[in-house]
């Protein structure tokens, strides 16, 4: 009987975080830490509307929001990549236990 190996595939450049291991990136985009889903960054209540604005100071407080927003969105963008490698890192440990057990 023969047995075929499944190779393990890297499907991103280097696993830099240990599988499992808790990660502060996403911690902000986790209603729980201990949970697993992810929250995206909320919208600036401003940028919904269809007003004009009133004064500068609506202006400015508006743009200080969206810049807030953008800071939080490279952060939400960071934890994606985060979790991608976490992912194609926990695949590849699930491939190796496989191949192990197939040997044996």
């Amino acid at each position: 009987m023969m047995v075929k190996l499944i190779g393990a595939v890297a499907l991103a450049c280097c696993v830099t975080s240990a599988v499992g291991a808790f990660d502060f990136q996403c911690a902000d985009f986790r209603p729980m830490l201990q949970d697993r889903q992810l929250e995206r960054p909320q919208k600036p209540n401003c940028s919904t509307t269809y007003y004009a604005f009133n004064d500068s100071y609506e202006f400015d407080k508006c743009r200080r929001e969206i810049e807030a927003f953008k800071s939080e969105v490279q952060k939400y963008l960071a934890c994606l990549e985060s979790e991608s490698k976490e992912t194609v890192a926990e695949y590849n440990d699930v491939v190796s236990s496989f191949n192990r057990k197939a040997q044996q």
